[in-house]
């Protein structure tokens, strides 16, 4: 009975969805935007039309796909209880089977399998803008597609379609290692180019060249290479890959949910409330090893009438990226936060006078040194110089708790923003050192 409902409301949900096709969210995207996602999703499902009507059927082949999907099901199951990150780019380890069937299946398969996936994510989760949902999957099906056709245009003599023993299962997993690569680049480059096109000023290197990202693509490509040997070795061992899968998607998806909190979307730095309490583990960590440690508060220079004069679009990508020129010049140890619309804070743990000085100054100079391009909307290719004044407070005998070091460090950036733009003040003691 709870399934039979379950599906009521799902069909009923698709009805709705169906009869107010009119005001769907996707025809008030932009022109070239609509029009790109819809040529997408209509080549996916003309390829996999045309793919599933022009193959032959094999009941070994149905058996070890309705597996493949079974596992995927499974897998969206155990972690339906994870609520997804609305991040630009999702990892969730779905692609692993994706993989799995594009080698050892016909193209078909690998066409096909995105969609039963996708409908029963949707049927179950029900969690994201539907649009989006079904291009991420037309691009899936699009990848491993022609991850499956570039798998079987490699000679057989050279890996064939079953992995050997000695140095040719190394050969074949090579292949398939780069097979899934050329997945991994075909999907990501789909997706990036339609955000690109939804947010110009959307840098590609934030959404999938940084730290977290690859580290979730390693492990993902990683996965899908080791689950797909099994399944071509035997079909039936991938049940001994499925509880591997789960835990770490699990834990993929739990690590994005904590990430999406702790961040700020615009500029990718810790939020306030994050910040704090990182700078509040790294100021008892030196109070109780006597280690030094300074805090800096950092203000672009007249930055709310550049945002009134430029507009709200302009002044997203300049924080942004002058965000980024800050980050370059701190050391692996320090931490950046975002604490307003034109100020950032920094704690730089080990860090005497002497240190703090000398990175402020560096980081003065890097903004100070380079201009920056609107790279679309009505201000595109203008120049935009900006500036920074720097506040820094070192922690000594007198300040004894966090508000006060930054406290400190406030004091300091008012003076800097008294004396001038492009300033620097360091306080040592309670009253301000210029610099």
């Amino acid at each position: 009975m709870v399934f039979v409902r379950q599906a009521d409301r799902a069909r009923r949900r698709l009805q709705a969805k169906v009869a107010g096709v009119g005001g769907w969210p996707v025809w008030s995207l932009p022109e070239l935007l609509r029009a790109y996602l819809i040529g997408v999703i209509t080549l996916a499902a003309t390829l996999t039309l045309v793919a599933v009507l022009s193959m032959s059927w094999h009941l070994g082949q149905l058996l070890s796909f309705a597996g493949l999907l079974a596992c995927g099901i499974v897998a969206i199951e155990a972690t339906r209880g994870v609520r997804e990150a609305h991040t630009a780019v999702h990892r969730d380890l779905q692609t692993v089977w994706y993989l799995a069937a594009a080698i050892t299946l016909p193209p078909g398969y690998a066409l096909l399998a995105p969609i039963p996936m996708a409908a029963y994510r949707i049927w179950r989760v029900d969690n994201g803008v539907l649009y989006k949902r079904v291009f991420s999957n037309a691009t899936l099906s699009l990848a491993y597609g022609a991850v499956s056709v570039i798998f079987r245009l490699i000679p057989r003599n050279v890996v064939g379609s079953t992995p050997g023993a000695n140095f040719h299962v190394l050969l074949w997993t090579l292949a398939v290692t780069g097979c899934a690569l050329i997945g991994w680049v075909t999907n990501q480059g789909l997706l990036l180019a339609a955000i690109r096109m939804s947010d110009p000023t959307a840098r590609l290197r934030d959404l999938s060249g940084n730290r977290e990202t690859i580290t979730a693509d390693l492990l993902e490509i990683s996965l899908a290479v080791s689950l797909t040997l099994v399944v071509a070795v035997n079909p039936v061992l991938m049940a001994l890959a499925l509880p591997s899968v789960v835990l770490c998607r699990h834990y993929l998806m739990r690590s994005q949910q904590v990430a999406q909190v702790r961040i700020d979307a615009s500029t990718g730095l810790l939020n306030l409330r994050s910040w704090q309490r990182e700078a509040e583990f790294e100021f008892f960590r030196a109070l109780r090893a006597s280690t030094p440690l300074a805090v800096a508060m950092v203000n672009i220079d007249d930055f709310q009438s550049v945002e009134e004069t430029a507009g709200r679009d302009v002044a997203m990508q300049l924080r942004r990226d002058v965000a980024s020129m800050l980050s370059e010049q701190l050391r692996e140890q320090d931490l950046m936060g975002i604490l307003g619309g034109q100020e950032f804070a920094i704690v730089f743990p080990g860090a005497s006078v002497a240190d703090a000085r000398r990175i402020s100054e560096r980081m003065r100079d890097r903004i100070a040194g380079e201009s920056i391009a609107i790279e679309s909307g009505a201000q595109a290719g203008f120049v935009f110089r900006l500036t920074v004044s720097i506040g820094v407070a070192v922690m000594n005998e007198t300040r004894r708790a966090l508000n006060e070091l930054i406290g400190a460090a406030d004091t300091a950036l008012d003076q800097a923003k008294g004396t001038g733009w492009n300033k620097i003040c360091i306080s040592v003691e309670p009253a301000g050192e210029a610099g």
